[in-house]
């Protein structure tokens, strides 16, 4: 029980009445002050006590104040002072400090510091200096929760390469029980199932620990302890300030694609039928090639209750597997991509970023598309973006606004049109084929070989290309091929480029071969309340509600894929690509 107020506390004994002298009218004259009366005393007194008589008490009163005075007493035993950090004694606190007093025995808080409990009869390690180092890395994301460590227990990159680096003698048994005391720290933070050729670690490590027979270098010994989805490409000692995620000037990512997803859609689809009315003749605009191949194939069927693909379409999936992207087809989409080099207003191309928001202008310094390259029975086409930075989708959109530009002969003046203050929705590309490249360290090497403010050390730069031929092999084995066994399995592209196609909303009008964007595609608010308005008038004249509801609806719907975000997270800058 509590400790009442004094406030609530009842009277534990009668208290005698006050002596009014005689001729005096009491304080609590009722002609004066109307109160309410005083409550009555739970011990009553007789009207004429004897001095050796005992009042009568109340046994419900007498257990509660027997209660009461329990509880305290049982506060006051059990209440503990601490000593430490934040408490305000000695130079934990705030100012001078308490004094501490010799009287009282002090309980230290738990520390998240404190030193790895050795075994009975262990003998304490040789300590071996520790430097601060940038760890170059690559992996396979795929049956992993992300790159960076957890502490409730996911399976994380980062935390089994943790593991691997104390096995292998880099981190001290005494620093193996915490991550933090190593400073560890990540160049770009990947979400689950993400890839990466090349990722930097930034923490303070033991760079010469002892190797066993036959190992030459730590990263060969590592290497050998992490599994082959994961590896270590090297090292290199760094200024004790270097810290992975701050000293990254800019990143490089890739993005895989099939080339039949530069196919354009079919004439009995909702796509091209649009397309029919709003741009008469666009086919003739494409490659003969390309349109004879998809006019070849046969119409489509929805799949069954159970969601299994219709044989009839699996058919014409693995037809349009063999289709090898034509020459002019491939300069088109070239040309599109080349649309976003320099600086520009992504707006478009993120999540809850209005265009006056002065964080939408990034910065793309490279973009580059490779010849197609055909793995397994697929052609890829690889896309590297290189970018000072990019927010939450932006490189998934950017790929998207692309490929239906390509697909649909939108011309490349199309692009710098979503750069300006309409508001259009652009669909996310499959996050199937996004990996990152490697983060750039540019700025920090040419501060430590040029030796700029005052360095005086002698540092290596930071530098992925020494593992160029490394990266690509794995990325090949591990990465490319993943990608190729999961678009066999569950058709990621090619369900993405029907869902496309067989859109009925007006939100994809956009893509006509004017390069303009429409009244009826732009989702601005203001947009919105016109078209509202317009349907209210026209309803009332033609007698008919319905129809721009229904756009509208529509359009909402397209919309609610982008609304499901972590907006904490977004502000944070914590989501990217």
């Amino acid at each position: 029980m509590t400790e009442a107020s004094e406030s609530s506390k009842r009277p534990r004994s009668a208290s005698p009445p006050p002596k009014v002298e005689q001729g005096a009218a009491p304080e609590n004259d009722v002609s004066e002050v109307q109160e309410p009366p005083s409550k009555k005393a739970h011990i009553e007194n007789s009207a004429t006590p004897a001095s050796n008589a005992k009042p009568e008490v109340d046994p419900e009163e007498a257990m509660f104040n027997l209660q009461s005075e329990s509880a305290n007493a049982a506060a006051e035993d059990t209440k503990k002072k601490t000593w430490g950090r934040g408490q305000g004694y000695g130079n934990g606190g705030k100012g001078k400090g308490k004094e501490k007093d010799p009287n009282v025995k002090y309980d230290r808080r738990n520390n998240d510091w404190t030193p790895r409990e050795r075994k009975e009869g262990e003998e304490a390690e040789a300590r071996l200096p520790k430097r601060r180092c940038a760890l170059l890395v690559g992996y396979c994301g795929t049956g992993y929760s992300g790159m960076q460590i957890q502490t409730h227990g996911s399976r994380t990159i980062e935390g089994d390469v943790f593991e691997a680096l104390v096995k292998a003698g880099a981190i001290s048994a005494d620093n193996a029980n915490d991550h933090r005391k190593s400073d560890v720290a990540r160049a770009a933070r990947t979400d689950a199932g993400v890839h990466a050729a090349g990722n930097c670690i930034s923490l303070k490590m033991i760079v010469e620990p002892p190797l066993p027979e036959g190992f030459k270098t730590l990263a060969e010994y590592v290497n050998s302890i992490l599994p082959d989805q994961i590896r270590m490409w090297g090292f290199v000692r760094t200024v004790k300030s270097f810290n992975a995620r701050t000293a990254a000037d800019s990143r490089i990512y890739e993005y895989l694609l099939p080339s039949y997803c530069l196919l354009p859609p079919g004439r009995n689809d909702p796509l091209g039928k649009r397309l029919d009315k709003s741009s008469p003749g666009w086919r003739d605009l494409l490659g003969k090639e390309a349109v004879d191949f998809v006019d070849a194939a046969p119409s489509f069927d929805d799949e069954d209750e159970d969601g299994k693909l219709n044989p009839k379409n699996r058919g014409e999936f693995e037809r349009r597997r063999g289709w090898r992207v034509d020459s002019k087809t491939l300069e088109r989409f070239r040309e599109l991509i080349a649309q976003y080099k320099g600086t520009h207003n992504f707006h478009n191309f993120t999540v809850g970023k209005p265009f006056n928001d002065r964080t939408v202008k990034r910065f793309m310094i490279k973009l580059e598309v490779k010849d197609p390259q055909v793995y397994g029975d697929i052609e890829w086409i690889s896309v590297q973006i290189h970018g000072q930075s990019f927010m939450l989708h932006q490189i998934r959109k950017m790929i998207s606004m692309a490929m239906l530009a390509c697909r649909t002969a939108s011309p490349a003046c199309l692009i710098p049109e979503t750069f300006g203050p309409k508001r259009i929705h652009v669909p996310k590309a499959p996050p199937l084929g996004l990996l990152l490249e490697a983060p750039q360290f540019g700025v920090y090497n040419q501060r430590i070989s040029s030796k700029a403010n005052g360095l005086q050390e002698d540092r290596d730069p930071v530098n992925f290309g020494l593992y160029a031929e490394l990266m690509h092999d794995f990325k090949v084995k591990w990465i490319y091929e993943k990608l190729r066994q999961e678009e066999l399995e569950s058709h990621v592209f090619h369900k993405w480029m029907r869902q496309m196609d067989c859109s009925m909303s007006s939100g994809l009008a956009f893509l006509n071969t004017q390069g303009t964007i429409p009244p009826e595609a732009d989702l601005s608010k203001g947009a919105k309340e016109a078209r509202k308005a317009a349907a209210a008038t026209a309803a009332k004249e033609g007698g008919e509600v319905g129809g721009a509801e229904t756009k509208e609806e529509v359009e909402d719907g397209m919309d609610s894929e982008d609304e499901e975000v972590d907006m904490e997270a977004l502000k944070r800058g914590d989501m990217e690509g």
